[in-house]
């Protein structure tokens, strides 16, 4: 077992990466006060921007996202008319999302201090290996999709030999 002092290092250092994430998205987000969208939807107009139309299913998938928390965060997205929904031609269950010309728009406004703000944190972007933080996210994700197998492989299994005594 670690020692307490072992712990909480490593709590500090999860403490302070989660501080050094909110405050880069919170810089982000103030670069972009004058805009129109906020980042998170700013990344969700540039997505779609770049591979629409895109099933609602599968900008789910790119953006590592339940279908419940993207249709809540594309919500203000479709009240503002940024983003429309269109029946996809082979299967008219499946809604295909596409910026509007508001979303467009949008998008333009944004580009500019999405940039800047960009440029002001890429001294610290590049000393962080993006892709190894992806994959950090990757193997967090699916050490609990791992950790539901087990359980249930767990719950299934045989129960471990018990010696019986007899008494005659």
């Amino acid at each position: 077992m670690p020692a307490i002092a072992e712990i909480s290092t490593l709590a500090l250092n999860h403490f302070f990466a989660q501080r050094a994430m909110r405050a880069f998205g919170a810089h982000f987000d103030e670069a972009l006060r004058h805009t129109d969208v906020n980042a998170s939807q700013f990344c969700m107009l540039a997505l779609l921007h770049l591979r629409e139309p895109l099933i609602f299913g599968d900008m789910a998938a790119q953006l590592e996202m339940d279908r419940s928390n993207l249709s809540a965060n594309l919500a203000p997205l479709f009240r503002r008319g940024f983003i429309a929904a269109i029946a996809h031609e082979g299967d008219r269950r499946k809604r295909q999302l596409v910026v509007t010309t508001e979303g467009r728009k949008a998008v333009a406004s944004a580009m500019i201090p999405w940039i800047r703000a960009y440029q002001d944190t890429f001294a610290f972007v590049r000393l962080i290996d993006l892709d190894s933080m992806r994959d950090l996210f990757h193997v967090i994700r699916d050490m609990k999709s791992f950790d539901d197998v087990n359980d249930a492989s767990r719950a299934f299994a045989c129960p471990e030999p018990r010696l019986l005594l007899r008494i005659d």
